[in-house]
């Protein structure tokens, strides 16, 4: 069953006559929304005295999963999110899905963001309870949004806006830039930080003896035309920002069957080779092979060696 906010304002009376139901724990997925706030949630249930269930990072067989249960033209980060909603299926009862709207006012999220609950209540029918809000910040500040739902859930008012600072200000700040000349990955948060993906990339690059920065995770800071994706245009924002001098090339991680890299990925080539920075994109799905990363990554390294 899907339980939106204003159900969960109907219950708030019941639910504070009886403080144990308050606090039933709630699972969270370590996919795609975890990774576009990190901290938040993980800060802001437990600030209200609700235990927290987490699923387990993402593996091979995590990959294998998603597979066999997701929806065949979901993304992959999709695709996993409903392989960690099923690791939580007959541990909780009740799992937290938000429905993304936007990230920044002025802008919009990827549109499958905004079915997010439906699609897991159709995936997971009865299995157990969706918890949701909405998080549009062309309505309202997510400070706020987070007050609202403590307030929905049963809290108090108070409680429920100081939880709200505390998962804001715990919400992890970038880690700061190697120095010297690096190479950027670029990529959606749900992909950069999802470290099954990203970690062997990495390693390989380490190997091969250069300098790797993760995009910071964020949205974007102003108006970089003509993309009114939050996390693309974050994207693009960044890219307009480098120089050749610190940066020695741009590996993109995108996901098979992304609608929005599929448009904007030509926004960041053309950005990039106006620059002087190379460019590649490297496309994820289930059935990546390391193997074929790692001839990609030494190829690509080497190209740009070749250019010295």
């Amino acid at each position: 069953m899907r339980t939106s906010l204003a159900t969960l304002f109907r219950r708030t009376r019941n639910a504070s006559r009886n403080p144990d139901s308050l606090r039933r724990p709630i699972g969270l997925p370590q996919a795609l929304f975890h990774f576009l706030h990190p901290g938040l949630w993980e800060t802001f249930f437990p600030a209200l005295g609700m235990p927290v269930v987490r699923s387990a990072p993402t593996t091979r067989a995590t990959l294998e999963r998603a597979e066999l249960i997701s929806e065949t033209e979901h993304c992959l980060p999709v695709k996993l999110l409903d392989a960690h909603l099923e690791d939580l299926a007959g541990r909780v009862d009740r799992v937290f899905v938000p429905r993304i709207l936007s990230l920044r006012r002025g802008f919009i999220s990827c549109p499958k963001l905004a079915a997010l609950p439906d699609a897991v209540r159709a995936q997971f029918r009865g299995r157990f309870e969706v918890v949701t809000t909405d998080m549009d910040e062309n309505r309202r500040p997510l400070e706020q949004t987070l007050a609202e739902l403590g307030r929905a859930l049963g809290f108090a008012p108070a409680d429920s806006a100081a939880a709200a600072r505390q998962a804001l200000a715990a919400a992890g700040a970038p880690d700061a830039p190697p120095d010297g000349k690096r190479f950027l990955l670029l990529g959606h948060p749900y992909n950069l930080g999802d470290a099954y993906l990203t970690e062997p990339i990495v390693r390989k690059l380490e190997e091969l003896g250069v300098a790797v920065e993760r995009l910071p995770t964020g949205p974007p800071r102003g108006a970089p035309d003509p993309l009114r994706w939050d996390t693309s245009a974050h994207m693009l924002e960044a890219l307009r920002a480098l120089s050749s001098e610190r940066c020695a090339g741009v590996i993109q991680l995108t996901s098979f069957n992304c609608g929005c890299d599929s448009m904007a990925s030509t926004y960041y080539r053309e950005t990039l080779k106006a620059a002087g920075i190379p460019y590649m994109a490297l496309t994820l799905d289930s059935h990546t092979a390391l193997a074929g990363l790692d001839t990609r990554l030494e190829a690509f390294v080497d190209s740009i060696a070749g250019r010295a």
